[in-house]
């Protein structure tokens, strides 16, 4: 996955709803680049389904992330291939991840998917209370 693939998941993620041709338009690429990317990126896996958000109540969370300094870029390649709201920041972790889901138990398990990342060392989550 390179840097116009990590653009169409970015817009994607926004909206799902957005068509090839307006990504086209965005990214400055042909229509059909973005069809045969979003092809590629669905049957690789990396896309595993296109969803809405409706407004039932979601958890809030923030998942601080601790990575092994030499790692620090290929974990945060792959975080944002995963979730839109990631973030570098300075301190004693590397990263912040924003992540809503129906209840605690599903912020569980997004966050044993990134403590499986290579280059991950500790995480840290806050679930936010009102």
């Amino acid at each position: 996955m390179d840097q116009t693939d990590s653009e169409i998941l970015r817009i994607l993620r926004l909206n799902s709803r957005s068509s090839n041709s307006r990504i086209a338009r965005e990214l400055n690429i042909s229509e059909a680049t973005v069809r045969k990317r979003i092809a590629r990126l669905v049957s690789s896996g990396t896309i595993r389904k296109f969803t809405i958000e409706t407004s039932e109540s979601l958890v809030s969370s923030i998942v601080m992330v601790k990575t092994e300094t030499r790692k620090t870029k290929s974990v945060l390649h792959a975080l944002r291939a995963r979730y839109s709201e990631v973030y570098e920041i300075s301190g004693g972790l590397d990263m912040a991840i924003s992540i809503k889901r129906k209840g605690i138990e599903d912020i569980n398990r997004e966050v044993d998917i990134i403590r499986n990342i290579d280059g991950v060392t500790a995480t840290d989550t806050l679930i936010r209370l009102s």
